[in-house]
Parts: C-alpha cells; sequence; structure tokens
C-alpha cells in the first residue's frame, strides 16, 4: 500500500476513493450505473459481500489489511485495465434479480427484461397457459430465469450457441432451484432444436456490426465477441432467427427479438415484414415482435 492510499482505512474511505479514481479515469459508464459514485459504492461493497441495502451500516467499518489490499486490486483494475466491475465481483443485477457473471458471458443487459417485469402486458393473456419458452442465445441464461419466474407452468429452454455461457448459465439456473424447469442446451440458433415448438420465443442475439465493434468501448472488449458481432449490419444471426422461427412457434406463439439500434439495418433486410415494435426504455425501435402467421 503507498503513502497515498495508507491513509485508507474505512468503507467510507475506499468508497470515496474509487469514486475519485473512476472519475479521473477513462472508464465508460455504460454497464447499468448513473455516475461513477454509484459504481464505486458497487464495486467495494460487494467486493466486500455486503448486501446494498446494509451501506449506511458499515460506511465507518474499519477494515483489515487483506481486505484493503484486495480493493486496492479491484479498484486497479476497474480503473487502470478498464475490467467491468460486474466481472470483478462476479455479480450483476436486472431488474431486481441477482445473477452470477464472468469472463465468459456479457453482462445482463435487455430491454426484454422490462418486458417480464411488466409480465408481457398486450402480448400475453395468461401466464398460466404458457406451457413451453425459448430463450434463445441465452448467455448466463437471466432472461429464461426470469421467464420461469413469470411463466410458473412453462418449461424454459435456454440455448446458447456457446458451451462456456451455458456453463455460466447453469450456475444461474441452480442458484434459483430451476433445474426441473430451465434447461441449457447447446444450439447454434436452431440447429439444436430440430423439432421443438414454443409458445414464445425470446431472444436478445448478438447484432454489433463490424464497424461498431471497432469503436466499442475498452469495457466491452472484456466480453466474448461472440455474443456481440453478427456481421457486417449487425443481422446475421436475426436473420438466421427469421428464416427457421416459423417451424419453431406454435399456433398462435409469439417470436420477441431485441437488436439494439439497428432497427434500419433491419427494416432494409425486411421491408415487408409487419413487426410490431415495442416502447422500451432506450427507445421505440429497440425490440420487435412479430406472431407466427406474420412469419414469412
Amino acid at each position: 500500500m503507498s503513502d497515498k492510499t495508507s491513509s485508507l482505512t474505512t468503507i467510507r474511505d475506499f468508497i470515496r476513493y474509487a469514486s475519485t479514481r473512476l472519475f479521473e479515469s477513462e472508464a465508460t459508464f455504460s454497464h447499468g450505473y448513473d455516475d461513477p459514485f454509484q459504481e464505486a459504492s458497487f464495486l467495494v461493497l460487494r467486493s466486500l459481500h455486503i448486501p446494498l441495502e446494509y451501506e449506511q451500516k458499515f460506511l465507518d467499518a474499519s477494515l483489515t489489511s487483506n481486505e484493503r489490499e484486495m480493493l486496492l486490486n479491484n479498484i486497479s483494475r476497474r480503473c487502470d485495465d478498464l475490467e467491468p466491475t460486474a466481472y470483478i465481483v462476479h455479480e450483476w443485477w436486472l431488474v431486481g434479480y441477482r445473477f452470477y457473471v464472468d469472463e465468459r458471458v456479457l453482462i445482463p443487459r435487455s430491454f426484454i427484461a422490462e418486458m417480464i417485469e411488466d409480465r408481457f402486458e398486450g402480448i400475453v393473456e395468461d401466464p398460466l397457459n404458457v406451457k413451453h419458452v425459448l430463450d434463445l442465445c441465452t448467455g448466463s441464461g437471466c432472461l429464461a430465469i426470469m421467464l420461469a419466474d413469470l411463466f410458473p407452468n412453462a418449461e424454459v429452454d435456454a440455448a446458447d450457441i456457446s458451451p462456456d455461457a451455458l456453463e455460466v448459465a447453469q450456475i444461474n439456473i441452480e442458484e434459483y432451484g430451476l433445474e426441473n424447469r430451465v434447461f441449457p442446451m447447446q444450439s447454434d440458433v436452431f440447429s439444436g432444436l430440430q423439432g421443438t415448438k414454443y409458445d414464445l420465443i425470446i431472444s436478445n442475439p448478438p447484432y454489433v456490426t463490424q464497424s461498431a465493434m471497432e469503436s466499442l468501448p475498452a469495457e466491452y472488449c472484456h466480453e466474448p465477441a461472440l455474443a456481440l458481432e453478427a456481421g457486417e449490419d449487425g443481422m446475421g444471426v436475426i436473420q438466421k432467427i427469421m428464416d427457421q422461427a416459423k417451424e419453431h412457434l406454435c399456433d398462435n406463439g409469439v417470436l420477441i427479438v431485441e437488436l439494439g439500434d439497428n432497427s434500419d439495418f433491419f427494416k432494409a433486410r425486411f421491408p415487408d415484414l409487419p413487426v410490431q415494435w415495442i416502447k422500451t426504455s432506450g427507445g421505440d425501435e429497440q425490440v420487435f415482435l412479430i406472431k407466427k402467421e406474420q412469419v414469412p
């Protein structure tokens, strides 16, 4: 510990120090934080395994020398190496759900999570009648787990091309005790799901364009490129989904896909497709819905 940090003794000291370091660093705050202080609090408290709701209780607690060294190392990883906080503490939250994460998966973020939180209002009439759901490109399994919570009578398939991602999904499935209802399976889009039909398919697939990959903030470079990049126009995986979705939807089935800021590219590929755009906190054309009978 250097002379500059030797005076740091309490949790309050380290949150203040981490805030300053984040503010002065080249870090970007695009993984869910509003400001450096919010992220600093999360980084320090969860590095120490202190629940966030107990922050005020422990702010002035003194730390051991090992804890101080660990925090300084984690702060350096975040501010100097620009490693995302979620990977450092192996934890991220999405609309009230906690998930384990590491470098094998994207840090959970999806506007579809907002739709699940709203119980697919105006889309699904009765969640109790939904029996079979697919989360395509599941990553950490976050959306699949949320879907199982929303649809208590449904089995949920959590499909991903990456065996590494499915290992992380399995950790989260076990954490929520859903081994008998959420089933991770390796599949390149629908290749491993032959003959299976679903009442609802949701997907937050790779959709970053090649040019956008070159200008992503450094934090995103720690995430698996396989889960981000999708060709020149970002439509590579979505094209596969649209080509095969109809045969995997039950009668009256619904497909919901997230595509980020790529609605113009989508419309160029599918100019006559009658999709319904869903309003989200990120905009009006980040997520679309289409019914089986409308899929070509």
